[in-house]
């Protein structure tokens, strides 16, 4: 059996990153602080190791220094598909070793990531910013959906929770029975004893 290799490579993934930051120039100017510095982002498939260069933009870490990697942020299977789902802070649960403010400066730069804006020339002006309503719209059906469970349970916490049995309750109850059980057989047994009398 063939292995085929991953579709895009590390290298591929970061040029396209940079790319999208050069129509970004918030997010790039929030990074430019951290010039020369190197990071690590660990996803499910790939490994990125990258520099962040003196514009804020990203390119390949420096091999020959590849040890000196100032931080290393680690997303879960689960976080990345939150992220793709448009959950914002997904990438603040992430596991972070390292220059804790230069991830946080990561995290930001993701958070005023404008989709619309880098999925423009790959799609036209109508369909990326359909595409970002999109995305928007189920980050705040996912949020209301949260709220909406929260609020039952709490609900539920507060008028009903009285209606659930105690399990001490029901192992004094199941005891009662038990014991009423064995008191009708023993008076079934002393009747049938009387009957037998008479």
């Amino acid at each position: 059996m063939k292995y085929n290799p991953p579709m895009f490579s590390a290298a591929t993934l970061l040029a396209l990153l940079d790319r999208q930051l050069i129509r970004q120039p918030g997010v790039r100017a929030a990074l430019a602080r951290h010039a020369g510095k190197q990071a690590r982002l660990r996803l499910p498939l790939v490994t990125l190791d990258f520099r962040i260069a003196g514009d804020g933009g990203i390119e390949a870490a420096d091999p020959v220094t590849e040890t000196a990697i100032d931080t290393e942020i680690t997303v879960a299977p689960d976080g990345l598909a939150a992220l793709a789902l448009g959950d914002r802070d997904a990438i603040r649960r992430a596991a972070v070793a390292g220059d804790g403010v230069l991830a946080a400066d990561l995290a930001a730069a993701l958070d005023r990531f404008d989709w619309a804006l880098a999925l423009r020339p790959y799609v036209g002006d109508m369909l990326a910013a359909r595409a970002a309503q999109a995305v928007a719209g189920f980050g705040r059906w996912r949020a209301q959906a949260h709220e909406s469970v929260g609020l039952t349970l709490a609900e539920y916490a507060t008028f009903e929770a009285g209606l659930v049995a105690d399990k001490h309750a029901v192992r004094r109850f199941v005891a009662e029975v038990d014991g009423l059980r064995d008191d009708v057989a023993r008076l079934e047994a002393r009747l049938a004893i009387l009957e037998r009398r008479r």
